[in-house]
């Protein structure tokens, strides 16, 4: 049987595919978190101007955090959905360094 090359419908004859964003999409801010060790909580301000709001949150180890960011090397980053603060440190061997991720516990813990 000779080659008769593509032998899928047209395009014309196939739905076309609607693409959505996808809703669990996460975005994150650069922040400089400000720690607490003594109370063991994280203070967070996110955005600038009239839209910059304050958020404190708790961590069981508040001394991991301010270990992480004495060694970061990249901007501190901040879900606020998932109460994540990542923080890019410096690694042996890796250029970019090695993210840290703290979840942090609800807001206002004192």
């Amino acid at each position: 049987m000779p080659y008769q090359g593509d032998i899928t419908p047209a395009a014309a004859s196939t739905p076309a595919i609607v693409s959505t964003p996808d809703t669990t999409a996460t975005t994150t801010v650069a922040v400089i978190p400000a720690v607490d060790l003594f109370l063991g909580t994280v203070t967070i301000l996110a955005g600038n101007g009239a839209t910059a709001r304050t958020g404190r949150f708790g961590h069981p180890h508040p001394q991991l955090i301010a270990q992480a960011l004495a060694h970061a090397v990249r901007p501190t980053r901040w879900c606020e959905v998932s109460r994540t603060l990542t923080v890019t440190v410096a690694a042996a061997g890796r250029r970019g360094g090695v993210q840290r991720h703290f979840t942090l516990s609800h807001e206002d813990p004192a």
